[in-house]
C-alpha cells in the first residue's frame, strides 16, 4: 500500500498517520503489527498504540464473537513477549482456543514467511482438539474476509497452505502454512522428529495435551528453536513434573523449582521457567473469570467445580488437575533425586580439588542388542578425592556412548570389552576399578577376561541389598533399608548428592534420576519403581543413571565414604514397633542365657 496520487485531505487518519480511505481496518491493523505496533516519524510524532493493542484489535475485527477476559488477555500478552510459553490450566479454561487464535493471527499477518506446527498425540486428538479448533476459526475468518485472509485447507493432510492450488503432488513446498502433526501412531511415539529440521524465518509450535507427551518431546524444541523467530506454546492439565508439560512449566531455579509450591496458590499468575525466554501461565479454576457463568462462553464455572468436588473430592488428583490447574502434590516428592537437590547441594558444579591425589573409577551399563533391554551402552568415568574444604567429593568426569556395530564381525560383548580396555588404559583406570552391570550378562564378563583382564568387577542389579551400612548417619544395613539391590544402588547416588559430595552432574543424567519414583514395600522398605514404569514416562531406558549408579558403587568399594547431612526418607511407624520388639526379644534372650563367668 502506498500514498499513490490521493490528496492528503482525502486520506483517513488513524493512529497518528494517514491511510487510503478504502483500506480495510483489518489490513490497517496487520500493517501496524508488522511495523511493531508503534514507532516515531522523522518529525518525532508517535504512531501507533503498541503491539498488544493492535493485535487485540486485529483479533476483534477478524473474530468479533471472541470474548475478551483476564485469562485471554494474559495469555495473549505472554505469547507476544516470550519464546517458550507453558500454559497450566484446568479443563474448559479456553487455553486451546486462545492459543489457536494467536497462531492464526500470527500466520495471517506474516503468511509468506511463517510455519505453524500444531501437535497433539494421535491424529484423532488433533481433529478433536487443537487442529479441529483451528479449522473452525480459520473458516470463520475466511467466510468473513475471503479476500484478506490467506490459507487454503487441505483436509486430507491436516494442512493450511498459502498456495492457491489444491493438488498435493510430491515436491511442493509447504513451509509457509499450518501443519497438523500427530506425535503418536498406535503405541509408537514419533514426536516431531520429521519436522525438527523445518527452517523458515518465523516458526511457531503449538502443542496441545502436552501432559500426555513424554520428556523427549521437549528435545525437538531445541532444534526448532534455531530458527530466526521461534515460539513454542505448550498447553495441558498439569499431571507430572517430568512429562513434557511439567518440564516446560518448571519454575526457574531462582523461583525454587517445583518444590517451591508456587503453583499451589489460588490466584492467576505467571512465573519464569528454566528455559531462556520461558514463562508459565497458570490459570487456576478457582480464579476463573466465568465463575458465575455469565460470560456466555464454555469457560469453567463454580457450578462445574462444585460438581467435581462432590464426585472426586478436594484431595483427588482429578480435582487438582482438571479444576484447579495445579500440579498434584506427591508427584515429584518421591523421586530418587530432584533438580532442586542437585542445585542446592552443588551437584551440577565443577569439582574443586585440594590436590592431585584422586582415584579413577569406570562404570558401565551394557544395554545392546541381545545383551540387555535398553538402547544404549554407556560408560561413565568418576574420580574421587579430597575437595578444597577437606571433605571427600566424587565427580563425574566424562560420559561416553559405547559404539556397537551390528555389521562388525566381532560379537557385541567383544566390541564392548575392547572399547573399555582402550578407554581405561587411556584414562589411567586399572581393570580392578572398572565396574559393570552384570545382571544377566555372563558372556560380557567372559569377554573382559579374554580380551583385557579378569579383574574387572561385576555389579549385580538384581537380588537382595548388601549388609553394608547405608551411610555414615543412616546406621542400618542396605538389606534392612531397601527392598532390592537396584534401590540401594540408585539411592547411593542420591545420598552422595544430599551430602554435598557430588560434582559434575549433567542435565541429561540428572533428568533420568529425577524420572524414577520410589515407594515402600509391604515390609516397609524403600524401593524404586520398575524400569518398565520409568521407561514408560521418559520413552527410553535410564541407561545413563544406571551407569552412574554402577560407578558410584565402584567408588564406595574403593574407599569413598558417603556422609549424609540431611534426613533420610521418612519411614512408617511400623518400623518403630518392629525394632522395639526385636530389642525386647534380644533382651529376653539375654536374660535367659547362662552366665558361664559366674
Amino acid at each position: 500500500m502506498g500514498k499513490r496520487d490521493l490528496p492528503v485531505n482525502k486520506r483517513v487518519e488513524r493512529y497518528g498517520t494517514t491511510w487510503e480511505p478504502l483500506i480495510s481496518p483489518v489490513e490497517v491493523e496487520a500493517i501496524m503489527i508488522r511495523r511493531g505496533g508503534q514507532w516515531k516519524t522523522k518529525e518525532g510524532r508517535q504512531v501507533g498504540n503498541g503491539l498488544l493493542f493492535h493485535l487485540k484489535r486485529f483479533i476483534s475485527l477478524v473474530w468479533p464473537e471472541h470474548v475478551w477476559h483476564k485469562w485471554s488477555e494474559l495469555q495473549l500478552k505472554s505469547f507476544l513477549e516470550n519464546k517458550i510459553i507453558g500454559v497450566m490450566a484446568p479443563a474448559s479454561a479456553g487455553k486451546t482456543h486462545d492459543a489457536v487464535i494467536f497462531v492464526l493471527s500470527d500466520f495471517y499477518v506474516w503468511p509468506d514467511c511463517t510455519t505453524v506446527l500444531v501437535s497433539s498425540t494421535e491424529r484423532e486428538m488433533l481433529e478433536l482438539r487443537a487442529f479441529g479448533e483451528l479449522k473452525a476459526w480459520h473458516q470463520k475468518a475466511k467466510d468473513r474476509f475471503p479476500d484478506l485472509i490467506p490459507g487454503n485447507l487441505i483436509e486430507s493432510r491436516q494442512r493450511i497452505v498459502t498456495d492457491s492450488k489444491y493438488d498435493t503432488e510430491d515436491g511442493r513446498d509447504f513451509r509457509n502454512g499450518i501443519c497438523g502433526v500427530p506425535c503418536k501412531k498406535g503405541n509408537t511415539y514419533q514426536g516431531l522428529s520429521s519436522f525438527s529440521g523445518v527452517k523458515n524465518k518465523r516458526v511457531r509450535l503449538l502443542c496441545d495435551e502436552a501432559m500426555l507427551m513424554p520428556r523427549i518431546f521437549v528435545d525437538s524444541i531445541s532444534n526448532l528453536g534455531k530458527n530466526q523467530d521461534f515460539k513454542a506454546i505448550v498447553l495441558g492439565n498439569p499431571k507430572d513434573p517430568l512429562d513434557a508439560l511439567g518440564i516446560i512449566c518448571e519454575p526457574s531455579a531462582e523461583v525454587g523449582g517445583w518444590e517451591s509450591n508456587i503453583d499451589q496458590t489460588p490466584e492467576t499468575k505467571t512465573w519464569p521457567t528454566r528455559f531462556p525466554g520461558g514463562i508459565c501461565v497458570q490459570l487456576p479454576g478457582s480464579d476463573s473469570p466465568n465463575l458465575d457463568g455469565k460470560l456466555g462462553i464454555p469457560l469453567i464455572t463454580q457450578e462445574q467445580i462444585d460438581a467435581d468436588v462432590s464426585f472426586f473430592g478436594r484431595d483427588s488428583t482429578q480435582f487438582c488437575m482438571m479444576d484447579m490447574g495445579r500440579m498434584p502434590r506427591g508427584e515429584g516428592l518421591r523421586r530418587v533425586i530432584t533438580r532442586q537437590q542437585c542445585l542446592k547441594f552443588q551437584a551440577m558444579e565443577a569439582p574443586i580439588w585440594k590436590n592431585d591425589k584422586r582415584t579413577r573409577i569406570g562404570g558401565l551399563d551394557a544395554s545392546y542388542s541381545a545383551v540387555g533391554e535398553g538402547d544404549r551402552t554407556i560408560f561413565i568415568e568418576l574420580q574421587f578425592g579430597e575437595g578444597v574444604n577437606g571433605d571427600q567429593i566424587l565427580a563425574m568426569v566424562d560420559v561416553a556412548l559405547v559404539p556397537i556395530n551390528a555389521s562388525d564381525p566381532e560379537i557385541p560383548e567383544d566390541q564392548v570389552a575392547l572399547f573399555l580396555k582402550s578407554q581405561c588404559e587411556q584414562r589411567g583406570i586399572p581393570p580392578e576399578n572398572m565396574f559393570f552391570d552384570s545382571t544377566g550378562r555372563g558372556t560380557l564378563m567372559s569377554a573382559f577376561a579374554r580380551l583385557w583382564s579378569p579383574n574387572v568387577v561385576p555389579v549385580e542389579f538384581g537380588g537382595k541389598p548388601t549388609e553394608r551400612v547405608v551411610s555414615s548417619d543412616i546406621r542400618v544395613t542396605g538389606r534392612e533399608y531397601y527392598g532390592k539391590r537396584v534401590s540401594e544402588l540408585w539411592f547411593a547416588v542420591a545420598h552422595t548428592i544430599q551430602a554435598s559430595q557430588f560434582r559434575g552432574m549433567t542435565e541429561e543424567v540428572m533428568l533420568e534420576g529425577c524420572a524414577r519414583e520410589w515407594g515402600f514395600t509391604g515390609s516397609n522398605k524403600i524401593d524404586v519403581e520398575s524400569k518398565r514404569l520409568t521407561k514408560g514416562k521418559t520413552g527410553r531406558s535410564p541407561d545413563l543413571f544406571d551407569a552412574l549408579a554402577v560407578a558410584v558403587e565402584g567408588a564406595v568399594q574403593r574407599g569413598f565414604i558417603i556422609k549424609r547431612k540431611v534426613a533420610p526418607p521418612a519411614v512408617k511407624k511400623e518400623f518403630d514397633w518392629r525394632e522395639k520388639f526385636k530389642k525386647q526379644a534380644a533382651d529376653v534372650e539375654s536374660n535367659h542365657r547362662l552366665n558361664y563367668n559366674a
